[in-house]
């Protein structure tokens, strides 16, 4: 077995019958940063990996300094979560090939946003979207797993418990990627959520509906906007609960809408739960209804979030809108349509209910 590149890691000495993995990761936000803090952890003590961990940090400044000088000497980023004490066994680094050309593992760790659109790309003029995991899929010829939860970077630093849905066409590959991820203290791709292994605060459930645990990760924060409209307008719990319910109607209707031959499930509670309902984009619904004189615009609220948070609601509901109205389907989605339309301040949060009391499921 010939030698790999290590760049300088400590742990080199490779046995014949195993091979040591390196973890690189990309993305230097909050859910990178704390990705990249417990994964070292993680590897620190390990024997299937070695104990540096390669990021990837983007080129930025603090306080006139580059940003990987910054976390490879003071190993904070001050940028995001500047609390958090990292690991000395991250290496910071600006020059991706460098990070990645001899990775056994790559997560890639960023808001989808900053990859093409959100998780969902966008095509101008074919009335569809795509999944990000196809791109990688197409671009690198891997294999990409997804893994998604309502998390927060802060609260999985916390270590306070959290659920997440791994979703793998092959069954034998999701479990493969539960006991990595529960048991040896790796992780692979990952789209909206952290993973953390060696810990009991960390559950994975394992689906085969990628496709659907993909998409409803990303449409459900439409519906959490819209629950967080109506606690803001204080609704009561009945309204909001059919509200929650009407929004994940159209979610199951939306998934197979444009992904028809995707085999995904028709029951949202086997590939995603809904926790997200109780995190940021909920926060966004609450604000756009509770000063209704004085109405602030997303842009406004979402620079206010802490730690330069990307909440995606709001973008998804603009783009699905876009969507429904060329193939004029806006009328089967009023929720959406509305969510849409109350972000971008053409209705007020009241008509809400207004527009969701002649929906289709009632018919």
């Amino acid at each position: 077995q010939k030698p790999r590149k290590t760049f300088g890691l400590k742990n080199v000495e490779i046995q014949t019958h195993q091979m040591i993995k390196r973890v690189s990761v990309l993305g230097c936000g909050s859910w990178g940063t704390a990705i990249v803090k417990v994964v070292a952890d993680n590897v620190a003590s390990s024997g299937e990996f070695y104990s540096e961990v390669y990021w990837y940090v983007r080129d930025e400044e603090h306080d006139d300094q580059s940003l990987t000088t910054w976390i490879n000497k003071d190993h904070t980023n001050p940028n995001y979560l500047p609390k958090l004490k990292l690991p000395t066994n991250i290496i910071a680094s600006s020059d991706i090939r460098k990070v990645v050309e001899s990775a056994d593992i790559i997560m890639a760790v960023y808001p989808p946003f900053y990859i093409i659109w959100l998780g969902l790309i966008l095509c101008p003029g074919e009335n569809r979207i795509r999944l990000v995991s196809d791109l990688i899929r197409e671009q690198t010829g891997k294999r990409c797993l997804v893994v998604i939860g309502a998390t927060t970077a802060l609260e999985v630093v916390g270590e306070q418990f959290t659920e997440l849905t791994v979703g793998s066409k092959s069954l034998e590959c999701g479990h493969e990627v539960k006991r990595l991820l529960q048991l040896i203290s790796t992780i692979l791709y990952v789209l909206f959520a952290y993973v953390n292994a060696q810990t009991d605060y960390m559950k994975l459930v394992i689906t085969q509906d990628d496709v659907g645990v993909e998409l409803c990760g990303s449409l459900k924060n439409v519906v959490a906007i819209a629950a967080g409209i109506c606690d803001g307008l204080k609704l009561g719990d009945n309204t909001k609960a059919d509200v929650i319910r009407i929004g994940f109607w159209e979610v199951s209707e939306l998934m197979h809408e444009l992904f028809p031959d995707r085999g995904m499930s028709h029951k949202i509670d086997d590939i995603s739960d809904i926790g997200d309902l109780d995190l940021l984009n909920i926060s966004i619904g609450r604000r756009l209804s509770n000063n209704d004189n004085n109405r602030p615009s997303i842009r406004s609220i979402t620079d206010k979030i802490p730690y330069r948070t990307f909440v995606d609601g709001a973008e998804y509901a603009k783009q699905i809108y876009s969507i429904l109205a060329d193939r004029r389907r806006t009328g089967h989605f009023p929720l959406f349509v509305a969510v849409h339309r109350i972000c971008q301040n053409e209705i007020k949060p009241q008509e809400l209910i207004t527009c969701l009391q002649s929906h289709p499921i009632h018919a």
